[in-house]
């Protein structure tokens, strides 16, 4: 079956309140249910955007950005890239986690430099390389 990668952006409506837990749940629900539809992929994260990557069958990612786009937990979704692909680029997660904080800082400073996530300005490509970077240096759980 052909595969596609999707990558998008969305407004984090988890709030500042438990976030921590928050994030811990959708990431609990993300890798179980991607494990079950054979979907991977990366996402990172600040106080106001996800940003994430989807690998897997074309109509299992389709249905899994509907979901996303049905969930309170994001607004405004938007894609920025939706391409066939011959073979995952994040095959070793059912979804990969990284968060924008002191240490990761750096990582996000170099493909952004306004100071913060602006995924209005992303290129798919910014993205997989932030990703890759963050997985590499160990801060991709």
């Amino acid at each position: 079956m052909p595969l596609i990668r999707i990558v998008y952006f969305s407004e984090n409506r988890l709030g500042l309140v438990r976030r921590h837990s928050k994030i811990a749940e959708l990431q609990a629900v993300a890798i179980a249910r991607n494990g079950e539809n054979e979907i991977t992929g990366a996402l990172v994260y600040d106080d106001e955007w996800f940003v994430q990557v989807l690998e897997g069958e074309a109509q299992m990612v389709e249905a899994t950005m509907q979901r996303i786009a049905k969930d309170p937990r994001h607004a405004n979704v938007a894609v920025i890239s939706r391409k066939p692909i011959s073979e995952r680029r994040f095959g070793k997660w059912s979804m990969g986690f990284a968060e924008r904080n002191p240490r990761t800082e750096v990582y996000f400073g170099e493909h952004w430099f306004n100071g913060g996530m602006n995924p209005h300005d992303m290129k798919d490509g910014d993205v997989l390389n932030l990703m890759d970077r963050l997985a590499k240096d160990g801060f991709m759980h």
